[in-house]
């Protein structure tokens, strides 16, 4: 008892004399964060490795900042990234209390000219980033392929899950079928957690994800690495690395997918912050990441924590942003989508029976699902049309990719 008492005390002593030592880099700002609320928006969905790391974050940055002001947590999933990027861009205030979460590949998807983007990564502010990463592609456990290998060399099409084009999960994949793999992707889901639970109920084989967001689903349902890319983790050792199977090409296209993987839970405020506080919130946001609270937390939750200073994140943008235009051609090929055959799609028919928000939600033959205003192709007595146009009672049929809840076309009388 008396040596748990020691080193309690121990702990205690060093856990204050680290917020002590901190303390003098945070009392910038002239006391600007007291009584405020900082918003940290989160890229993806609730459940990812983004999530993870914003809410992590949020939780222990309040006291690294003179006024201990309160920090919310607010998702803003959609176009693998795009979104959040914009908004903290154009539309979040610029006074310092809006920080995100934002995509590693988001300068990827600037150089590259990705439909929707609208932000300029040289114009937001860098704060740092919260980790490394390791990017794996992961197969179910039941599934015949079991190697980098037998994936390269498979005579039945691999389903992989994804986000939206941009995003990780979907370039991986993306980069992979255009270097010959026989790999399928079927995109639209937000956030890691969706994915592995398609992989769990079998509506789709495999996916390509951060390892800090996907070593749970390793341990609980079974996920088998194939392959590996990025930082280097123990826990991978004898799984290939992704340039082992890649053509000269692929190999070219992969460096530039890796090079983000150097900062890669990377933190954002918006342009135009005042001097002072963009210096009080970098000095707080590695004060956080370096609390012994939150590692301590972290380390039980098993994830990597570790400080990258902002200059690291600008010069990996800026490294991305100068990429050749033959990388960025193999880049942009991959992330056209496939056009679907909507006849050979699983399909739902019936009177619309319930309607939600506006027509993003509707419900045909006791199924429930979600309708894209970019993404559904709707269809009414023949012509295009809007959600708008959908009403209770309407026969509709509903064609959807399997696993996924978001129609891909409704064809109404």
């Amino acid at each position: 008892m008396k040596f748990r008492g020691y080193s309690g005390l121990v702990a205690t002593f060093a856990s204050a004399m680290f917020l002590s030592t901190v303390s003098t880099s945070v009392t910038m700002a002239n006391g600007f964060y007291q009584g405020k609320t900082i918003k940290m928006i989160v890229r993806s969905a609730p459940g990812g490795g983004y999530d993870f790391y914003a809410r992590i974050i949020a939780r222990h940055l309040s006291k690294h900042l003179a006024g201990n002001p309160k920090v919310i947590v607010m998702n803003m999933p959609g176009a693998g990234g795009v979104v959040a990027a914009n908004y903290m861009m154009s539309r979040a205030k610029q006074d310092g209390t809006e920080i995100a979460a934002l995509s590693r590949e988001a300068q990827i998807a600037q150089r590259s000219g990705d439909v929707g983007v609208k932000y300029d990564l040289t114009k937001l502010n860098p704060l740092g980033s919260a980790a490394s990463a390791t990017f794996l592609v992961a197969i179910a456990k039941n599934h015949p392929v079991k190697t980098y290998k037998q994936l390269k060399e498979s005579k039945s099409t691999v389903l992989f899950s994804a986000s939206g084009p941009g995003a990780g999960s979907y370039t991986y994949a993306a980069l992979l079928r255009q270097d010959g793999f026989p790999v399928k992707i079927i995109s639209g889901f937000q956030g890691g957690a969706s994915r592995f639970l398609a992989i769990e109920r079998g509506n789709v084989h495999a996916t390509a994800n951060s390892y800090e967001s996907t070593a749970k689903a390793i341990k609980e349902l079974g996920l088998v690495p194939i392959l590996w890319t990025g930082a280097k983790r123990k826990e991978l050792a004898g799984v290939p690395h992704i340039s082992e199977q890649l053509s000269t090409k692929g190999k070219q296209f992969a460096a530039l997918m890796g090079a983000p993987l150097a900062a890669g839970r990377p933190f954002y405020t918006t342009p135009n912050v005042p001097a002072d506080r963009l210096k009080a919130l970098r000095a707080a946001f590695k004060a956080t990441i370096m609390d012994p609270a939150l590692q301590s937390e972290a380390k039980r939750a098993k994830r990597n924590v570790k400080w990258t200073s902002a200059e690291e994140v600008d010069r990996v943008n800026r490294e991305v942003l100068g990429a050749s235009d033959d990388v960025i051609a193999m880049y942009k090929a991959a992330q056209k989508r496939p056009k679907l055959n909507y006849k050979k799609l699983p399909s739902v028919a019936g009177p619309i029976t319930q309607i939600k928000k506006k027509g993003k939600r509707i419900t045909v033959g006791g199924k429930k699902f979600k309708i894209s205003g970019k993404r559904t192709k709707i269809m009414v007595a023949g012509k295009k049309a809007k959600r708008k146009a959908f009403k209770v009672g309407m026969e509709c049929k509903v064609m959807f990719q399997k696993g996924k809840k978001e129609a891909a076309m409704v064809d109404c009388k």
